[in-house]
């Protein structure tokens, strides 16, 4: 065991070692991978890659990269490495801290880069990264090689026979990988980028100050805390416009600020993808929203919100009514994103619901809004995106039928496709009024549910406006939310990139 384990090295100590065997001009071969459920297809992969080269060294992702669906990775990133470290074919094991090898290769510079021939032809790589990949193996005077053997996908074994999900949810996921093929998927999502979209909506600034429990405080009821950390997202609407970002280039983000919005020039220009222009207003009013979160061991303990809810003054709601009307028929897809902190006054909802050709709206229920935000503002909605208690508080309805709940709001603001997420339950959907249909969750790890639901809303919103079925969209925003709720707050966009590996892994 003691052998196993001496193989095992930090990226720095494999760098030491790999310069010493390069001069003894001994070639290096360089494999990488997750390695979640080590199969034949692996073991001849790693056998013929030793063919390629003197020694043989295995870089492994680590546990926080790994984004290929629920319960992924099996075995944790030290185990896995473990297992390889067992090999005889293989010299040498590093875990990466990165979602990609290319750090890796340009670090180790090996002689060749070994994939298996699933990777030969790169248009089918989801990712999308092989090619920067080779491009750093060439880069270091390297070559990347393919192995042709027999495959197997540890996706498919997992699926199949380790039951990460439930029978039912198994079953619609073969009945949906049945009906749509991947490459109809992913040529769905990369339509997107041909959309022209505004989003518009409250910038909010989320913070979360992180402490550690000490004690109780002698003197007062109160429990004390120290302070460890802190760290701010983009959040509200500027985290709708970064995901759709993600997707499409063409982005515009109409938005307001307080008085305090020069200080957030560089992290704007730090927190927002490249792709989002934005139109920002000012109101003087009011600082920027912030709301500071205190967080303990992944607890929240409390909130404090910074902002002034009161409806934009005249004169600045006069100066964004007049530059989004001159502006708002130039877009294929108007999102509106309300979190009830007066931006989105009568007359600037008013305006957007004549205007818009394409209208996407969510309403959101927050403890900042004290429940006075709802739907039934908005007239010939197109597509509506909600949680359930927000339908259920639009209906003044708390315990009646969602079904029935759905429909008559669906009927009362005159919206064409509606869908309501019911966290842990999936997700209810009502198509042209009249159909419904229903998807199971497809979360199996919550790390945060903040943001989880924007996430959702912003990569269905433009399917809806593509005309995508319904059960399509219903089932993508499942999976969005799977990886959203996996991301701490709005630390970063779901990635289209994981999201494609998400849904090849739980559709195989």
């Amino acid at each position: 065991m003691e052998k196993i384990y001496d193989k095992i090295k930090t990226l720095d100590e494999l760098k030491t070692i790999v310069s010493g065997h390069k001069r003894q001009n001994k070639k290096i071969a360089h494999c990488h991978g997750v390695f979640d459920l080590i199969h034949p297809g692996h073991i001849r992969h790693l056998v013929s890659a030793k063919k390629e080269g003197d020694v043989l060294i295995v870089t492994v992702t680590a546990d926080k990269f790994v984004r290929k669906g629920p319960g992924r990775p099996i075995f944790n990133e030290n185990l896995r490495a473990e297992t390889l470290a067992s090999f005889s074919t293989v010299d040498y094991v590093a875990i990466n801290h990165a979602p990609t090898a290319t750090n890796c290769i340009k670090l180790l510079r090996p002689d060749v880069y070994v994939k298996g021939q699933d990777y030969v032809d790169k248009n089918k790589d989801v990712t999308g990264k092989i090619s920067e990949e080779e491009d750093a193996v060439v880069s270091v005077g390297g070559r990347i090689a393919f192995t042709h053997d027999i495959t197997f996908s540890s996706s498919k074994l997992i699926n199949d026979h380790m039951q990460v999900f439930p029978e039912a949810t198994r079953a619609y996921l073969k009945q949906i990988a049945s009906k749509y093929p991947l490459e109809y998927i992913f040529g769905l999502l990369d339509k997107v980028k041909n959309l022209k979209t505004l989003v518009i909506g409250e910038a909010i600034i989320d913070q979360y100050h992180y402490c550690e429990g000490m004690d109780k405080s002698r003197k007062s009821n109160v429990v004390v805390y120290k302070y460890m950390a802190e760290e701010s997202f983009a959040g509200g609407a500027l985290a709708i416009a970064n995901h759709i970002a993600g997707l499409s280039g063409n982005v515009t983000l109409a938005t307001v600020m307080g008085d305090d919005n020069k200080s957030y020039g560089s992290f704007l220009k730090k927190k927002m993808r490249p792709g989002v222009k934005m139109l920002n207003f000012v109101r003087h009013d009011s600082q920027t929203i912030v709301k500071r979160r205190f967080v303990n061991s992944n607890q929240k303990l409390f909130e404090v919100c910074y902002l002034n809810d009161a409806p934009l003054a005249p004169e600045v709601e006069n100066d964004v009514m007049r530059k989004l009307k001159d502006m708002i028929h130039d877009y294929d897809l108007v999102i509106v994103s309300d979190f009830g902190h007066g931006f989105l006054t009568d007359n600037l909802a008013g305006m957007i619901c004549k205007e818009a050709r394409f209208l996407a709206v969510n309403t959101q229920t927050n403890g900042a809004n004290m429940g006075f935000n709802f739907i039934t503002r908005y007239a010939n909605v197109d597509y509506a995106a909600l949680d359930e208690l927000e339908i259920r508080y639009a209906a003044h309805d708390k315990s009646g039928a969602l079904k029935d709940i759905v429909k008559d709001v669906s009927r009362k603001i005159r919206c064409k496709n509606m869908i309501i997420t019911k966290g842990p339950n999936g997700a209810l959907s009502l198509i042209k009024g009249k159909e419904f249909l229903s998807a199971p969750a497809l979360a199996t790890n919550v790390i945060d549910p903040i943001g989880a639901g924007d996430a959702f809303f912003a990569f269905t919103a433009p399917l809806a406006a593509m005309g995508v079925p319904q059960e399509l969209v219903i089932f993508i925003g499942n999976a969005v939310g799977a990886l959203a709720v996996q991301i701490v707050c709005n630390r970063e966009p779901v990635d289209p990139v994981d999201l494609k590996k998400f849904i090849t892994t739980i559709l195989k």
